[in-house]
């Protein structure tokens, strides 16, 4: 599978994206990881990337200022911007990015998030490069993907996929350390749930995160 089938394939989902099993569950679990783990303000402006709907983003409400909400498929970046029309989202925004080949924003963020879309990358350590010059100085990074997936079963009913089954704990934490960023952990971050060959499996998640330092 190309980078242009995986793109199409999410153009085809976003209609229906937040409505899948498990999907806002899953959401939530990630947002109490980071409500644990990292030290939230609604002072804070947000880049998700990779954010689909903005579903992660928007589990967040409550506990951080502003977001902007990107994605690589153009037809999920205008679900989310539907999303977003609501009042209770005043200054967010949506648009597209496709985080590892364009221009980055010429402007930063106190914290940038990530839902499974890590793996969907080519040069995984190089796009965590590219989230952490994104950060203010003393902002976070909480990227959450899976952890190692053996037996490729998450992505059994993707044909040729051809992205990465997760990742070990070591290896998410040595690349947010080349980064620069410090205080750097990766810890649980729940569960993800697919059916597999006829059976309901759960699929672990990571979440890591890391601080930009202060000058």
């Amino acid at each position: 599978m190309t980078a242009h089938d995986d793109h199409r394939r999410f153009d085809d989902l976003a209609a229906e994206w937040d409505s899948r099993p498990h999907a806002r569950e899953r959401a939530d679990m990630i947002a109490a990881a980071i409500r644990d783990t990292v030290p939230l303000s609604p002072a804070m402006r947000v880049l998700e990337v990779g954010g689909g709907t903005g579903l992660l983003s928007r589990a967040l409400v409550d506990d951080i200022g502003t977001a902007v909400v990107t994605d690589v498929s153009g037809a999920m970046v205008d679900v989310a911007g539907e999303m977003l029309a609501d009042p209770a989202y005043a200054g967010w925004s949506a648009r597209r990015l496709d985080i590892e080949h364009d221009d980055l924003p010429d402007e930063t963020f106190d914290l940038v998030l990530s839902q499974l879309a890590l793996h969907h990358m080519g040069d995984v350590p190089g796009v965590i490069g590219r989230l952490a010059a994104l950060l203010t100085p003393g902002g976070w990074a909480a990227l959450a993907d899976l952890e190692h997936d053996a037996d490729g079963g998450f992505h059994r009913h993707v044909h040729g996929f051809s992205g990465h089954h997760g990742f070990s704990r070591e290896d998410l934490g040595r690349w947010l350390t080349a980064a620069g960023l410090v205080e750097v952990t990766v810890g649980d971050a729940g569960f993800d749930v697919k059916e597999v060959e006829g059976e309901e499996r759960r699929f672990p998640l990571l979440l890591a995160a890391g601080r930009r330092p202060s000058p």
